[in-house]
């Protein structure tokens, strides 16, 4: 059983803010997880390293449970987590107080909820909050950007726009931000550290005797948010009515061509899979796709995009791509030749390897 699959399968959206508290239970060894300092140590070892940030590694080194302490020594202090705090202007997701050192954590489990500014001014309202209070300077802030990545035929990879945003914050001296994912990248070795990596780490470790046991029920809880982030948040697919008055999901592509409205339009691979398919293909008008009121994930087109993508795959002479958003479009060679060359639009192509 999923937990996290089943209450996302319900009638209205599955929030983000599920999600973090979670997260932030993960995090605080204070829970009665079992896991102690296990997932944050683990963070943030993996965030020092992808940036070079040797004080991550020794604040992650101070984190070791005792049995035998001295009752008088006022040097060790356990992580405080916080959900939602407060600065004016908004919330973050999760702050966590280690000594003098603030670990904020912005969630996004979608692409679609990425604002833009966000972090920055997140980041600005943090260090008020703090120098309104004792701290004055005397504090470092760990800003960690937590997002989504997103699959296609190509692989899993993290949207540049994601990487903008991280951009457009200036640190202080001896300050840190991070891009982190969700879902493992196919580029990880040069991409973010991900949350379900850390996750398989720890339960490697853990079957490998090199950690005490984990409990089965957080071990399942902890299986469950793996297949959750990687079916990418989604809850259960079950068959939805629409409100065409000709009722039923599956059309065919002809008839969807004449369509209007807030509709998503289901295939499989997403952009990939309909310029393949379509590909100077007339015969792709007979085939039907399903529609849909919500987007169910990636492989759900917007109707507008839809159907510029299909007219444009049918006859790329005679369409153009020029007013799509190219934004995280992430393809396999032989589309990406397809779209720089017949695409029309002022555009610029983007590689791993240049």
């Amino acid at each position: 059983m999923n937990i996290f699959r089943t209450i996302a399968s319900g009638k209205h959206a599955f929030r983000e803010e599920f999600v973090s508290a979670f997260l932030a239970y993960l995090l605080s060894p204070k829970m009665d997880h079992g896991l102690g300092f296990t997932v944050l140590s683990r963070l943030l070892t993996h965030v020092a390293e992808k940036n070079d940030a040797q004080p991550l590694n020794e604040l992650a080194a101070k984190f070791k449970s005792r049995l035998w302490e001295n009752i008088f020594d006022n040097e060790f202090s356990l992580p405080v987590v916080e959900l939602e705090f407060p600065y004016h202007g908004g919330f973050i997701d999760i702050v966590i107080k280690i000594d003098n050192w603030f670990i904020m954590i912005e969630n996004k489990i979608l692409q679609s909820s990425k604002r833009e500014n966000q972090i920055k001014e997140q980041y600005k309202g943090l260090q008020e909050a703090l120098q309104s209070r004792e701290f004055g300077d005397n504090y470092h802030i760990l800003m960690i950007y937590l997002v989504p990545a997103t699959p296609s035929e190509g692989g899993w990879s993290v949207s540049p726009s994601f990487y903008g945003e991280l951009d457009k914050v200036e640190l202080r001296k001896n300050d840190y931000k991070a891009l982190v994912s969700w879902q493992p990248s196919t580029y990880e070795d040069t991409d973010a550290v991900s949350v379900v990596s850390i996750i398989r780490e720890i339960m490697r470790d853990e079957a490998n005797g090199m950690i005490a046991p984990i409990n089965m029920e957080v071990r399942h809880a902890l299986l469950s948010l793996i297949d959750f982030a990687i079916g990418e948040f989604q809850g259960f697919y079950y068959e939805k009515a629409t409100t065409k008055k000709n009722g039923g999901q599956k059309h065919k592509v002809a008839d969807v061509l004449n369509m209007s409205g807030e509709y998503y339009i289901g295939i499989r691979y997403g952009r990939g899979g309909l310029i393949e398919n379509a590909w100077k293909n007339k015969d792709f008008m007979n085939t039907e796709v399903i529609l849909s009121e919500e987007n169910r994930g990636w492989q759900y087109l917007p109707l507008d995009e839809f159907v510029a993508l299909t007219k444009w795959s049918i006859a790329p002479n005679e369409h153009s791509l020029e007013k799509l958003s190219w934004s995280n479009s992430p393809f396999a060679t032989p589309n990406l030749y397809r779209v720089a060359k017949h695409g029309k639009p002022n555009m610029r192509i983007g590689s791993k390897v240049d």
